[in-house]
């Protein structure tokens, strides 16, 4: 059994890592939109959400460096907030594998309710959206935008519920 401080620590050091990767994805993002001028969708905003949601988990848990069950709590939480992220993903990739599903995203509930939420009038550089949920106009090898975010929010997802168990080794 491993010492609990030591684990905290391990466990804090872990976190803080998943909260750098959420903090360099949402930086990409920022990057994406504001240099390379590729507005984002709604769906890409709610993805940066999930992110950021994601991110803000692993650094609370990494300013508390919880002990024992507490490292497994905020690892749960965080595993939920990536596979929410996923599921986000994964539609937005179901709403661009077919033409006739182009106007899904307009006035979808993501939509609705981040229009509600007012986050662009918050923080309008990071929630801002303009561009439509079914272009695919940015490809890194062969992969889209929703498909990297797939796969961020697919290994966050594996990396934070394996946490616990790295922590105790």
């Amino acid at each position: 059994m491993a010492d609990p401080r030591a684990a905290a620590d391990r466990a804090g050091r872990l976190f803080t890592l998943a909260f750098l990767v959420t903090l360099g994805l949402v930086g990409f993002a920022l990057y994406l939109q504001h240099v390379k001028n590729l507005d984002p969708c709604p769906l890409c905003v709610a993805q940066r959400i999930g992110f950021l949601a994601v991110g803000l988990v692993a650094l609370v848990a990494a300013l508390h460096r919880p002990r024992g069950f507490g490292i497994t709590a905020y690892a749960a939480l965080g595993t939920l907030m990536a596979l929410a992220g996923a599921g986000l993903a994964v539609y937005h990739l179901w709403l661009q594998s077919d033409p006739k599903r182009v106007a899904a995203c307009v006035g979808s509930p993501v939509e609705r309710i981040i229009d509600a939420s007012r986050l662009a009038d918050w923080v309008p550089p990071l929630f801002r959206y303009d561009g439509p949920c079914t272009l695919k106009p940015w490809s890194l090898l062969g992969l889209s935008i929703p498909e990297w975010s797939l796969v961020w929010f697919a290994l966050l997802a594996l990396g934070i519920a394996l946490l616990p168990w790295l922590a105790r080794r």
